[in-house]
């Protein structure tokens, strides 16, 4: 093996682990699967190349084979010990998502899962397991499952052309796929960026660039001295990427291009025999070992680092750090000895393709079995708690939820959780999609049109039309609002968008958000609040938000003030209707997930009284508002004493540290705006 092309594995994978460790002096270290993909397409393509030159057609069974012997042994012994391990030690939130991930990572399709769920605005807390980094695992196992067919499909249909169009033809094909695909990576990058980082459709042209380079007639030893400056000018622009990009560069799209580039550069060049090439520091043995044992600590290095809450309560020390870098490389080269080569080397090796193949089928579903059953097992004991919440929603005990504290009877374990199934409502019942006549996404964070979805009674029949406006903080109430619809004979129209609170100062955006998000807010809050004021049908605007992370300066300023808030409220009340604004809930240190070791113990994680403190925006824009149709209710006195509780009436309050629980907000039961209404409306 070419020793610049370990080193390149080498560097790739302490990129990565870097990131992992020191995100805030590694922020681009992400790109090392960039480089990984890149090599991938180089060693793959010239394999199948040489084999479809030699014999006209490609071996399928025999390449992949091959490919499982390789790659499946470590990883699912991992994904395995990974499961254990969340059996033995997880906190029960956290097993269903864990198994899940597990399951899916087995067959190589974690990355469309992650792209999927990336997209739900309330899977970002919690969406990290043991497993997340196998979605380049799946990514590359998919490359090498479709690779070989477009060879293959390539020579079968050029066979009696001769090897030069052969060649050219795959290089046609390998071109359009770049182009195709880099197209993609761009625009996903831009309009959906969470998602397009996992999607195989936007990785497809880092392995292209590698095909094409393998596809490139070698360079001479002559050219290689030549290009020394150059290839070092590589090396030095791929560290500075690890260094430079930050988490929004927009991987895998213009951003990439360094790091692909870079790579292609150091493949296709090569290395000179001359002193001052690179090969005299490619070649050192730690260099050359970490290149060796890359797969394996690619593997090893997350299952530390995502299980570390589970065992310290706090930051990792720089100590601790290098104490899980040291124990990953130790067990990558232990399963490289001892897993991966005697399964690629030893009697596996002569295996017949379809025994092979169907053993790693067999492995595979050793692990996905059990795993998967595992994860619906916890769905089952939620779908059981969901249905014995409801059941308590319909006529709320004096001691279920907040009527633990509406009530003021004497509830000893009030701040206790009082079943352990519940934990699992916190992935299960997030928040309650405001959908039912209307297909369209409540919490968009990308759309800059108001898309209203409405539930409740039936249009036509209803008593009265309430609009429930503003950010995620806002959507929580929409379970409570169900109810206050059955009451009222209501009909609910919701105008809610993720990181977005509806106020009519352009200014003031959440922190730390792209420019086009921004844009893409002001645009929807704007047209959300003249939609409302023009409407004759609405009579009651709810609306809410997230008061702590909005600033003036488009989020990079003070604190917002809280008059754009009013302006929107005096706008809505100027035209006819009635508006209710919530205060915001409390914040939390984090999620029940990572908070619940011990059942037993009252409020597993207590948030600060200064969450929830006035004045804030929202209270400050309520002082600003002089009519009797306008109201302010503040629910934190349920929550709050001297500290924020996170356990009330038995049921946990927020599930991921700053959204309300649906299963807390249904405990209101009749008693959700029920005064307020009744004092703003005639």
């Amino acid at each position: 093996m070419r020793t610049d092309i370990q080193a390149l594995r080498a560097m790739a994978v302490l990129m990565v682990i870097g990131n992992h460790l020191f995100l805030d002096r590694i922020s681009g270290g992400y790109v090392g699967v960039d480089v990984f993909f890149v090599i991938s397409g180089f060693l793959i393509t010239a394999h199948l190349l040489r084999e479809a030159d030699s014999t006209g057609g490609i071996r399928l069974g025999a390449f992949w084979a091959r490919r499982a012997r390789r790659l499946l042994p470590a990883a699912l012994l991992v994904l395995a010990l990974c499961a254990v391990l969340v059996v033995l030690k997880a906190p029960l939130p956290a097993w269903d998502l864990n198994l899940t991930q597990i399951a899916v990572a087995a067959v190589y399709g974690l990355n469309w899962l992650l792209a999927g769920t990336s997209l739900d605005y309330f899977a970002q807390e919690d969406g990290h397991t043991l497993v997340t980094h196998y979605w380049s695992l799946s990514v590359e196992e998919q490359f090498y499952l479709i690779w070989p067919l477009i060879v293959l499909a390539v020579y079968v249909l050029a066979r009696k052309k001769a090897l030069r169009t052969r060649r050219i033809m795959v290089g046609t094909a390998f071109g359009v796929i770049l182009i195709a695909s880099f197209a993609w990576a761009v625009y996903s990058s831009a309009v959906i960026p969470e998602a397009a980082y996992f999607q195989t459709t936007g990785r497809a042209w880092e392995f292209a660039a590698g095909g094409l380079i393998a596809m490139l007639p070698a360079v001479s030893v002559a050219w290689r001295t030549r290009l020394i400056p150059v290839v070092w000018l590589a090396w030095a622009a791929l560290a500075g990427t690890a260094v430079l990009l930050g988490p929004d560069a927009g991987v895998p799209g213009w951003a990439a291009l360094v790091p692909v580039g870079a790579t292609a550069i150091i493949i296709a060049v090569g290395e000179s025999p001359r002193w001052f090439g690179t090969r005299y520091v490619t070649g050192f043995w730690p260099v050359k070992t970490i290149g060796d044992i890359s797969y394996s600590a690619y593997l090893w290095h997350w299952p530390f680092i995502a299980a570390a809450p589970w065992f310290f309560d706090r930051t990792l020390t720089i100590a601790e750090k290098a104490v899980i870098l040291i124990a990953t490389l130790v067990l990558a080269w232990l399963s490289k000895r001892f897993v991966e080569d005697p399964v690629r080397t030893g009697r596996p090796a002569s295996w017949r393709p379809r025994r092979a193949l169907l053993a790693a089928l067999a492995v595979m579903a050793l692990v996905f079995v059990p795993t998967f059953g595992g994860a619906l097992g916890m769905r089952a004991q939620a779908a059981s708690a969901a249905e014995e919440v409801a059941a308590a929603v319909e006529d709320p005990p004096e001691c279920f939820g907040v009527q633990a504290a509406l009530t003021g009877a004497d509830c000893p374990a009030t701040h206790v959780i009082a079943d352990s199934k519940l934990l699992l409502l916190s992935g299960d019942w997030q928040v309650r999609d405001a959908k039912s006549e209307l297909d369209c996404d409540v919490i968009d964070v990308a759309g800059d049109t108001t898309n209203a979805c409405s539930f409740g009674a039936a249009d036509g029949t209803q008593r009265m039309d309430i609009a429930l406006v503003g950010d995620s903080h806002a959507l929580v109430w929409g379970p409570a609002l169900e109810r206050l619809a059955e009451r009222h004979d209501a009909r609910i129209h919701v105008y809610t968008k993720g990181w977005c609170s509806v106020t009519a100062d352009p200014d003031v955006q959440f922190a730390e958000r792209s420019d086009r998000e921004m844009d893409a807010c002001t645009g929807w809050r704007t047209a959300v609040i003249d939609a409302i004021t023009a409407s004759d049908d609405i009579d009651v605007v709810v609306t809410s938000a997230r008061v702590s992370r909005y600033f003036s300066a488009r989020g990079t300023g003070p604190l917002d003030d809280g008059s754009g808030y009013a302006q929107a409220w005096q706008q809505w009340l100027d035209s006819g209707k009635a508006v209710i604004a919530i205060a915001d809930a409390p914040s939390y240190p984090g999620s029940v997930l990572r908070c619940t070791d011990d059942l037993t113990a009252p409020d597993p994680c207590v948030g600060a009284v200064s969450s929830v403190a006035e004045p804030n925006p929202l209270s400050r824009a309520a002082d600003a508002i002089d009519d009797p149709r306008f109201a302010y209710v503040d629910y934190s006195e349920l929550f709050c004493d001297t500290i924020c509780h996170s356990v009330v009436g038995g049921l946990p309050v927020s599930r991921d540290g700053n959204h309300l629980n649906s299963f807390l907000v249904l405990s209101f039961g009749d008693d959700f705006l029920r005064a307020e209404l009744a004092r703003v409306l005639p």
